[in-house]
């Protein structure tokens, strides 16, 4: 086990007298591959508790959460063990506990994620949700660009920024896991399969899972964290700085919703995302992931025919 894993702020294993809440199911993304709405239909089974909250992060390692995500670093339950476990109140009697936080596959960006995930939770079961590459970076971008996270136009982002084609090389991502978990642990879910046939993948998940089938109600499987048509940036330069700090998450506690609201309108500027090219982005990313693709498929042992037909 490496330095990293030990030094962790998090530690390398939970309190002993709370084990019995570790989680042992992890929703690890990828980013824009619908890990969110995963992470809503798993929920309602009742063998299975998602963590009250989506995405702590509890695992990345707190200088690179910092510095990527300010706001989710300072919430107790990135990085203090008893803030973390209880995300899932009573979850002792679940026979999952499960989280979704996608910084867990965005390696090498950030680091000795699967490390650190084997060391404290060793008999996990991992859930991989990808989406056609190309399709998924360029998402990724946007979320990020209106996260006032990515200053660079698209076609120079996905060449500069590794992020983005290092998170669609699901290869390189899987990888990391396998380095650490049995493929047996591993289930890989294609979010243009699931799009299509929420229940089938769904009942594939439960069988994988050794669980009881769970019919969903029809509520239960609604479209989730559809992106927008608008995307926004920044009207002035410390946008971001003031919205990631900590003057402003105390102070916006004190606030009518409406006027956050119309602080955050005189901020940014909208603007319809179809009004920017993405063509040369797209056929760079296509050179870059195509045989990306190939290794990926390589290692799962079978075709992902949803990216051939056009999803």
């Amino acid at each position: 086990m490496t330095a990293l894993v030990l030094d962790a702020p998090n530690g390398p294993t939970p309190p002993a007298a709370r084990k019995d809440l570790c989680p042992n199911l992890f929703v690890i993304g990828a980013s824009k591959s619908g890990s969110s709405a995963l992470h809503a239909y798993l929920k309602p089974h009742p063998d299975i508790q998602m963590s009250t909250e989506k995405e702590p992060c509890f695992f990345v390692d707190q200088p690179e959460l910092e510095a990527a995500w300010p706001i989710m670093a300072r919430q107790a339950c990135s990085h203090d063990w008893d803030a973390y476990l209880d995300l899932w109140p009573g979850g002792d009697t679940a026979r999952y506990r499960g989280e979704g936080s996608v910084f867990y596959s965005q390696s090498p960006h950030r680091s000795g994620v699967a490390a650190r995930i084997a060391a404290a939770c060793p008999d996990a079961r991992i859930i991989y949700t990808v989406r056609e590459p190309v399709r998924r970076a360029i998402g990724h971008y946007w979320q990020r660009h209106k996260e006032f996270a990515e200053p660079l136009p698209l076609s120079r982002a996905v060449r500069e920024n590794a992020l983005y084609r290092d998170t669609s090389d699901y290869a390189l991502q899987l990888s990391e896991y396998l380095a650490h978990f049995d493929q047996s642990q591993i289930h890989v879910v294609v979010a243009e399969d699931m799009r299509r046939d929420r229940r089938n993948v769904l009942a594939g998940v439960f069988d994988w899972l050794d669980l009881a089938p769970y019919a969903h109600a029809d509520t239960e499987l609604t479209d989730r964290h559809t992106s927008a048509p608008t995307s926004r940036k920044e009207r002035f330069p410390f946008v971001r700085a003031l919205r990631d700090s900590s003057s402003w998450a105390k102070t916006r506690q004190y606030l009518p919703k409406s006027l956050v609201a119309a602080a955050r309108s005189a901020a940014t500027v909208k603007f319809d995302k179809s009004d920017i090219d993405e063509q040369d982005a797209r056929d760079w990313l296509e050179t870059y992931l195509n045989p990306r693709v190939e290794a990926f498929e390589s290692l799962i042992g079978r075709k992902i025919e949803a990216w051939r037909v056009g999803g």
